[in-house]
């Protein structure tokens, strides 16, 4: 009976024990041996570590200015440097001093003197990669001190003093373009076009030389104060009422004095701007008036 139980126990446990031995040599197999080293871990792949100063590019950004360059070097908010593609507008007023030369005068007549014009107004600018339009509405005073004048085709007795008092209000528009010379200065060049209403009196007299010579240098002549007065020679006719203050009448009412004046004009210049906000220009050219020269600030809208 002992014999027996021994042998069902080493039955049972043999079982057991061949139960268990797969699971044994399979644990046996997934351990190393004792008396080898543990492999070493294979190390991970390097891993990228962003740049702090380096932010990611935002596609609908403006791309920021280089170091070093004008835009760069100026304040935030306040740099000169004008973006292409980017439109800028100004508004400010302007000065022209006009010239207008006694040969131009010539031209029409006999006579006449050179005579300074001075004009000033406001104005608007816009301007877009470097071509700019400047609207303005200015006054200038055409005024003349008496001074003789006659139409070319008159003969030598039928000078008279001229007096004016005109006025003209001028709508022009300038297109001009730039070279830029730097970040602040530009050389301008282009055109200016429109035209002015004029208004106020011009004034005729008829006139005499003291000797009665009609050879007589004729800016040494005399008002007459009436027809026949004084009664010399073929001067200070009734042919015309040019007496007393006699006012030429206007193109509309058969005289010739004219109601509307074009503007037309070739011109160059320097362009400044120092600030983001202001604009300083001086301009110089030569046009349908004479010559002119000219100066011009603006703030930036």
């Amino acid at each position: 009976m002992h014999d027996q139980r021994k042998w069902i126990c080493g039955g049972v446990l043999g079982a057991a024990c061949l139960a268990a031995a797969p699971a044994a040599m399979a644990q046996g197999e997934g351990k190393p041996p004792a008396e080898s080293a543990p492999a070493e871990a294979a190390a991970p792949p390097p891993v990228a570590t962003p740049n702090p100063d380096e932010a990611a590019a935002d596609p609908t950004e403006a791309p920021k200015p280089k170091a070093g360059s004008p835009t760069a070097d100026a304040p935030a908010g306040d740099t000169p440097v004008e973006l292409p593609g980017q439109t800028y507008r100004f508004v400010g007023l302007r000065y022209r001093g006009i010239v207008v030369p006694k040969f131009m005068m010539n031209l029409f007549g006999d006579g006449g003197e050179t005579v300074y014009v001075h004009g000033v107004g406001p104005e608007f600018a816009i301007r877009k990669d470097g071509f700019e339009y400047v609207f303005s509405l200015w006054w200038a005073g055409y005024y003349m001190d008496d001074t003789p004048f006659k139409a070319s085709s008159d003969p030598k007795n039928a000078f008279e003093i001229v007096k004016s008092d005109l006025n003209v209000i001028y709508l022009t528009a300038d297109f001009l373009w730039s070279q830029e010379l730097g970040s602040q200065f530009a050389v301008n060049y282009g055109m200016g076009a429109g035209f002015g209403l004029v208004f106020g009196d011009l004034f005729r007299t008829q006139a005499y030389p003291k000797d009665g010579n009609p050879n007589t240098d004729p800016y040494k002549w005399e008002k007459c104060t009436g027809p026949g007065n004084p009664a010399i020679g073929d001067f200070c006719g009734d042919d015309n009422d040019h007496y007393d203050g006699y006012k030429e009448a206007s193109w509309a009412n058969g005289g010739s004095k004219p109601i509307i004046f074009p503007w037309l004009a070739l011109q160059t210049g320097f362009r400044y701007k120092p600030a983001k906000n202001f604009v300083a220009r001086l301009d110089a050219g030569f046009g349908t008036s004479g010559f002119f020269f000219g100066v011009g600030a603006d703030y930036g809208l």
